[in-house]
């Protein structure tokens, strides 16, 4: 019978050998020629362990600034271009904002520290340049806890050869035997032992095993991921926006821009009028009070801040600079309306100084205006970067100038600063709050305590707590050591509001 006769069936395609996740992630986070170490590996279990004996039941402190010191210290030895000045300033400023977890009660303001100490370090690790390589760079350290699972197994897998894997499992095993032995001796022949030994040892029970794991897991894998993508960055820089074709017309981004800057020479002349006028104009003209007045506008200036930025980057990008004409007009006009942006942002300021003055000082005012302040930096910058017509340094710069000044405010002090500042304000009007006050952290605990001995049971008592030593805490420990003691608490405070506190 001829072969002919039998069907013919199509051959069954080949199944692509290519791996899941490097068609998942393609030329943008390619998973070639990273090595394993297994000792990054085992630093980051290491790391992770260590978090979970000093986190879990503990208040934010000294102990939580070792823990995140020791996952930036893995991190950055995984980095071979920590030497270069942009990877070392990031890894500097990094820690420096880790420092208000134990300087400063207010947890918000850790917080905050800690989100930029986390953006600074994601975008020097990734490589981040554009606003848009920069929100990848922190998208990545997530990322790669998936994207890193072959080099995760190519370490596990090599650590059994490794010849240094046995000694160090060995030695820490032993450590910790004698530890825990001769610790256990010591403490039952001695007292005052015993009491150091349970300030340093954690109470490891099953109860909290759960917590513990998990803490193991999180701490670890964050380090593993920054290990990661400090080993094999990703291609952030292909996600920058191509620059686009200038406009052929040279109106059609002049005449936009011109009216914007019109607008914004219009506001600056009736700030003058407002300002040569007085109270008395504004109450006349608009019949609102001054207070009022500048209090209405402060959100409208910060976000007509933002705009103007928005304004100069697509005006940067569709302006031709073919001739010297047209960079010079470029110059001029983009210059002229960062210059009156200024002038809004130094408005905005005074605004908002004027406000607190009239209906009091809080934590959010202060932090509104520092942001306000850093947007007028970033102007700046963006001046610098249109007289020199090249702007690609200014997203990392923008970046590092609002960590810094996140920073600052962490120094400042602010819930010292805003209760100081009320405090005069109660002085000169015999107006406060004292309900906000009492909402403020134990760093206002050493200025609150400053006031008259029948106020201090109102604004001190519930912020002495102290812990062990991994839970100190500088704001804390000022707070205990200022605020008295023994006193009654529960006192309708809003009784002494009528009596001015004696200037000293």
């Amino acid at each position: 019978m001829s072969s002919s006769a039998y069907p013919r069936f199509p051959r069954p395609s080949t199944p692509s050998t290519e791996p899941m996740l490097d068609v998942l992630f393609g030329n943008l986070w390619p998973d070639r020629d990273v090595r394993a170490r297994p000792r990054l590996v085992a630093a980051a279990g290491a790391v992770g362990v260590l978090a979970a004996v000093v986190l879990p039941f503990r208040t934010i402190g000294i102990g939580t600034f070792l823990v995140l010191a020791c996952v930036c210290v893995v991190v950055a030895v995984a980095d071979d271009r920590i030497r270069r000045p942009y990877h070392l300033a990031s890894a500097t400023l990094s820690l420096l904002l880790l420092t208000p977890l134990f300087l400063r009660a207010a947890e918000w303001v850790g917080v905050l520290c800690l989100l930029a100490a986390f953006a600074v370090g994601a975008t020097a690790l990734a490589g981040g340049r554009s606003v848009p390589g920069i929100a990848a760079s922190m998208a990545a350290v997530p990322l790669a806890a998936l994207r890193g699972l072959p080099w995760l197994g190519r370490s596990l897998a090599e650590a059994p050869r490794s010849r240094t894997w046995a000694p160090i499992v060995r030695t820490v095993v032993l450590s910790v035997l004698a530890v825990v032995v001769f610790g256990a001796l010591f403490a039952s022949a001695d007292a005052v032992f015993a009491r150091w030994m349970d300030a340093l040892v954690p109470d490891l029970t099953l109860d909290g095993a759960p917590l513990r794991v998990f803490v193991v897991l999180a701490i670890g894998g964050l380090t593993l991921a920054g290990v990661y993508v400090a080993l094999n960055p990703p291609r952030v820089a292909r996600l920058a926006v191509l620059p686009d074709a200038p406009v052929t017309r040279r109106f059609e981004w002049l005449v936009p821009v011109t009216l914007v800057v019109a607008v914004f020479a219009l506001f600056v002349v009736a700030q003058l009028t407002v300002m040569f006028g007085g109270h008395d104009y504004v109450r006349r003209t608009t019949g609102l009070t001054y207070a009022e007045y500048v209090h209405q506008g402060f959100a409208q200036l910060t976000l007509a801040t933002v705009l103007t930025l928005a304004v100069v980057a697509v005006a940067a990008r569709k302006a031709p600079r073919a001739t010297a004409r047209d960079r010079l007009l470029l110059r001029l006009v983009l210059g002229v309306l960062c210059v009156l942006a200024l002038v809004v942002v130094a408005s905005a300021l005074h605004r908002m100084d004027i406000y607190e003055e009239a209906y009091g000082y809080t934590t959010l005012r202060l932090l509104v205006s520092f942001f306000e302040g850093w947007l007028g930096v970033v102007v700046l910058l963006v001046l610098v970067a249109g007289i020199r017509l090249s702007g690609a340094w200014v997203p990392r710069a923008a970046l590092l100038t609002g960590a810094t000044t996140l920073l600052a405010l962490a120094m400042l002090n602010p819930d010292a600063y805003v209760a100081e500042r009320n405090i005069e304000r109660y002085r000169a009007t015999g107006k406060i709050d004292w309900y906000y006050l009492n909402s403020l952290s134990a760093d206002a605990t050493p200025v609150l305590a400053a006031l008259p001995p029948a106020l201090q049971p109102c604004v001190v008592v519930g912020r002495t707590t102290t812990g062990d030593w991994l839970e100190w805490n500088l704001g804390r420990a000022r707070a205990h050591e200022a605020a008295p003691h023994g006193l009654p608490g529960g006192r309708a405070c809003l009784t002494f509001a009528a009596s001015p506190v004696p200037a000293r």
